[in-house]
């Protein structure tokens, strides 16, 4: 998945869900992607840090995987996320900057 990364094509929307995908999240992404799904896979590890470079990601679906990490703070920063959805996951720690989580959800 390195090559969407690369790709001069816009890419809004990418549903790879229900897949039986295993290992881990790739680390690479298209920065115009809009809507990621990744549900119903057996992906494992951590929520990539460089998701936070998706300006424009409305929605991040990672429901229904194995990954096993603190919970993705980071994405709280993204300006147009609407919906992520981690159910089913062992997400596991304290959430913290939460003022940031919960400032973005009372502007909506």
């Amino acid at each position: 998945m390195a090559c969407l990364a690369n790709s001069s094509e816009a890419l809004l929307v990418l549903d790879l869900s229900s897949n039986n995908f295993h290992g881990i999240i790739p680390k690479t992404f298209t920065t115009g992607i809009k809507m990621f799904n990744l549900s119903k896979n057996k992906l494992h590890g951590q929520v990539p840090p460089s998701l936070a470079n998706c300006t424009m990601l409305q929605t991040l679906v990672l429901g229904n995987n194995h990954i096993e990490s603190t919970f993705p703070v980071l994405l709280g920063a993204l300006p147009d996320l609407q919906v992520l959805i981690l159910w089913s996951n062992k997400f596991h720690g304290v959430i913290e900057n939460s003022e940031i989580i919960i400032s973005k959800a009372s502007h909506r």
